[in-house]
C-alpha cells in the first residue's frame, strides 16, 4: 500500500473513480458487442474484448503519463496545441473520413483519431492560461478579443460544422470558465451575439451550398445507365443522381422526430421504429424493461437491435443489465470527479491550474450528461460517448489525458501542503531547540 501511495500521488478519490469507470467500461462493452462479434469478429468475443481492453489500457497509460507531467507545463505546450489543433480541424472538415454524413476522423501514422478530441483540451487549457495572464484587463472587450473570443469562435466554429453536440459542449464549458473568471456578463452575451450571427451566415452558406451541389449531380446524372432487368430482359434507364442532405437539415429532422412524437401519437401517423425514431424506441424499450436491479450482466435484449451499444446507447444498456441502481452509481461517480475538481478552486486560490482542472472535470460531465440525456430519450440523438466507458480510441486517450491533468493539479496542491507541513514543523522544532536553550 506504502509502494501505490508513493507512485499514485494525488487524489486517490478520483484515482477510484478512474479504475471503477474502466472496470464497468470492460464489463458493458463486453456485453453490448455480442452483434459486433457476430458480424465481424466470427463470433470471437475475446478477440474485441482484447481490442477493447488494450485500447482502455492505453488510455490508464495517458492518464499516467499527464499526471506524472507537472500541470504548469501544459501552460505553453496548449499554446502552441491550440495553433496546431485549427489546421488540423480545418483538414477534417475538407478531407476528413466521412460517417453518418459528417466528416470528424482522419489517419495519422495508420491511425483513425478525432482532432476535435485533443481541440477540446487544448482550448480549455489555453483559456485558463489567459484568464490568468489577463486577469487585470478582462474588463475590457478590445483586450481580449484576439487572445480569448477569437480561438473560441474559430475553434468551436470548426468543430460545430460536422459536430454539433461537441462544438456546443465545448461552447458551453468556455462560457462557464469565462463567468468563473470575473469576465463581464457582457462580454459573454455579446460572444454569443457574435456566435449566433456566425451561425446564421454557416446556415445560409450551407443551404446554398447543397443546393448548388445537387443541381450539379442532377444535370450529370441525366446520362443514365442502361440496365437489363432481371427475368423478362427489358431494358430499364437507373438515375445516377442521389440528393444530398444538408447538416442544418439533419440537425432539424432529430429536434423535429423529438417535438413531432406526442402529435403523431395522437392521431395514429407515429411510426416508433421509422428512420427518425427507431434508435431512441429501442433505448426506451432497453430503460423501460429494466426495473430497479436490471435484468443482470449479459442479459441485455436491446444490444441486438441498437445500431451503436457499445457507445452513443450504452447508457441504456447499462440501465438494462443494472436497473435504476446501475444508472445511478455510473452517474454518482462523474458527479464526485466534478466536486473534486471544485474543491481544487475552494482549497487555494485561484491558478491557472484550478480553472484547468474544473474547465476539464466539467466538459467531461457534460458530456456524460448528454449521453445519458440520449439514452433516456431526454434528448436528440447525438454521437457523444459516455467518457471512459464507451468503446473509442479518441474519446478514451481523450478522456484518460484529461483525467491525468486534473490528477497532475491534486498532486501539486498536495506536495504543497506536505511543504508546509514541514516547513510549520521545522519551525516548531526550531522553536522547542530555542527555549531548551534559554533554559
Amino acid at each position: 500500500m506504502n509502494v501505490i501511495n508513493k507512485i499514485l500521488k494525488g487524489d486517490k478519490v478520483i484515482w477510484v473513480v478512474a479504475l471503477l469507470l474502466g472496470l464497468i467500461s470492460l464489463v458493458v462493452v463486453y456485453s453490448a458487442t455480442s452483434a459486433l462479434v457476430e458480424n465481424n469478429y466470427g463470433g470471437s468475443s475475446g478477440r474485441l474484448l482484447l481490442k477493447h481492453g488494450g485500447t482502455l489500457l492505453v488510455g490508464f497509460i495517458m492518464m499516467f503519463v499527464a499526471y506524472r507531467i507537472d500541470y504548469r507545463k501544459y501552460s505553453k505546450i496548449f499554446e502552441i496545441g491550440l495553433w496546431l489543433c485549427i489546421p488540423l480541424l480545418l483538414y477534417t472538415m475538407l478531407f476528413g473520413k466521412n460517417l453518418n454524413e459528417a466528416s470528424r476522423t482522419i489517419n495519422l501514422l495508420g491511425f483513425s483519431f478525432q482532432p476535435s478530441e485533443l481541440a477540446k483540451i487544448a482550448l480549455i487549457t489555453y483559456l485558463s492560461r489567459e484568464l490568468i495572464i489577463l486577469q487585470d484587463k478582462l474588463h475590457n472587450f478590445k483586450q481580449i478579443l484576439l487572445p480569448i473570443i477569437v480561438p473560441i469562435l474559430v475553434t468551436t466554429g470548426l468543430i460545430f460544422t460536422e459536430n454539433l453536440s461537441t462544438a456546443a459542449i465545448l461552447l458551453v464549458v468556455c462560457l462557464v470558465l469565462l463567468f468563473i473568471g470575473r469576465v463581464k456578463f457582457t462580454h459573454i452575451l455579446a460572444i454569443l451575439g457574435i456566435g449566433v450571427v456566425l451561425l446564421g451566415f454557416y446556415i445560409l452558406y450551407d443551404m446554398a451550398a447543397t443546393k448548388f451541389k445537387n443541381n450539379r449531380a442532377l444535370k450529370r446524372s441525366q446520362t443514365t445507365e442502361v440496365v437489363i432487368a432481371e427475368g423478362d430482359g427489358e431494358a430499364q434507364a437507373a438515375p445516377l443522381f442521389r440528393q444530398r442532405k444538408s447538416r442544418i437539415e439533419t440537425w432539424i429532422n432529430r429536434v423535429k422526430a423529438m417535438s413531432e412524437e406526442k402529435k403523431a401519437k395522437t392521431d395514429g401517423s407515429f411510426d416508433p421504429f421509422d428512420d427518425h425514431h427507431y434508435q431512441q424506441t429501442y433505448a426506451k424499450i432497453a430503460v423501460a424493461s429494466s426495473k430497479f436491479i436490471g435484468k443482470g450482466p449479459g442479459k441485455s435484449e436491446q444490444r441486438n437491435f441498437l445500431p451503436h451499444p457499445y457507445s452513443d446507447f450504452i447508457y441504456a444498456i447499462i440501465i438494462e443489465e443494472y436497473g435504476i441502481a446501475g444508472a445511478l452509481v455510473v452517474m454518482l461517480l462523474y458527479i464526485i470527479l466534478l466536486t473534486r475538481a471544485l474543491t481544487i478552486i475552494n482549497k487555494r486560490t485561484i491558478t491557472f491550474g484550478s480553472y484547468m482542472a474544473f474547465g476539464l472535470a466539467f466538459l467531461l460531465i457534460m458530456q456524460a450528461m448528454i449521453n445519458m440525456g440520449v439514452s433516456t430519450g431526454l434528448l436528440p440523438v447525438t454521437g457523444q460517448p459516455l467518457p471512459f466507458v464507451s468503446m473509442g480510441g479518441s474519446s478514451m486517450l481523450a478522456t484518460g489525458f484529461s483525467i491525468g491533468m486534473i490528477l497532475s493539479v491534486t498532486r501539486s496542491i498536495e506536495k504543497e501542503q506536505e511543504a508546509e507541513k514541514q516547513q510549520v514543523s521545522g519551525t516548531e522544532t526550531e522553536q522547542q531547540t530555542e527555549n531548551i536553550e534559554d533554559k
